[in-house]
């Protein structure tokens, strides 16, 4: 299936001041706004998936938006280069030329994507089952079963019905950050999967909030030539 895309870069006047806090509450109100008004949208309402995702990856500062939310995106595009975010102002710095629609899916294609930011892949409950897990093997095991189950719920999300399983393995590292005050594990790595993810998709919990950002690495070889573990 097709969805609906459109992504945008923003300078902040001021990076002193700024709150990316700031510009996720601004783009969520717009969002909530732009839902009530275009339930009808060309580019498909979803229900479940996040719509707009504000992502700083390293130093650039980005706005993706799906479905609706590419709608959303491409009107404050077309009408402003610069947007008052709370206490300070950001330039629109670049933007697609118009919305794109991008393919998602199960394809007969493997492809190799890299978390550009850290996968929030663990609730309280399964973190403590791969902290008592005993060696590298079980816990790569564990964590490509989670992110079976990620992969599977973001196609549920976007209302994708799965034609068949979904192949993956990941190879992942973790670490500890700190997230609303508390201390938790995130993973950074690969993962090659015949499903078809658009660049920059966020997977997992906390999407919205710009965890889980992902890029395809590789433009695919066929998946008869590979040798993937299927979990489900």
């Amino acid at each position: 299936m097709n969805i609906s895309v459109f992504s945008l870069h923003l300078e902040p006047e001021t990076p002193l001041q700024f709150s990316i806090e700031e510009l996720r509450s601004y783009f969520n109100k717009l969002s909530a706004e732009h839902t009530m008004l275009h339930k009808d949208s060309r580019a498909g309402f979803i229900h479940r998936y996040p719509v707009v995702q504000c992502k700083q990856i390293k130093s650039s500062l980005m706005v993706i938006g799906v479905g609706q939310g590419a709608d959303l995106l491409g009107e404050i595009a077309g009408a402003d280069t610069m947007l008052r975010i709370g206490t300070t102002r950001c330039m629109v710095s670049w933007q697609d030329r118009e919305i794109r629609s991008e393919e998602f899916g199960i394809t007969g294609t493997i492809r190799t994507y890299e978390f550009l930011t850290p996968w929030l892949a663990l609730n309280q409950q399964n973190a403590k089952k791969f902290y008592d897990l005993e060696g590298k093997p079980e816990r790569d095991a564990f964590m490509q079963k989670i992110l079976t189950g990620t992969l599977t719920t973001l196609a549920k999300s976007l209302d994708y019905h799965l034609p068949r399983a979904i192949t993956c393995e990941c190879k992942v590292r973790f670490k500890r950050e700190r997230i609303h005050h508390e201390n938790v594990m995130v993973f950074l790595g690969t993962f090659r999967t015949n499903l078809l993810i658009p660049d920059y998709l966020g997977i997992g919990q906390s999407v919205s909030q710009g965890f889980g950002t992902i890029r395809c690495m590789d433009s695919g070889v066929p998946e008869q030539l590979t040798t993937m573990v299927t979990i489900e």
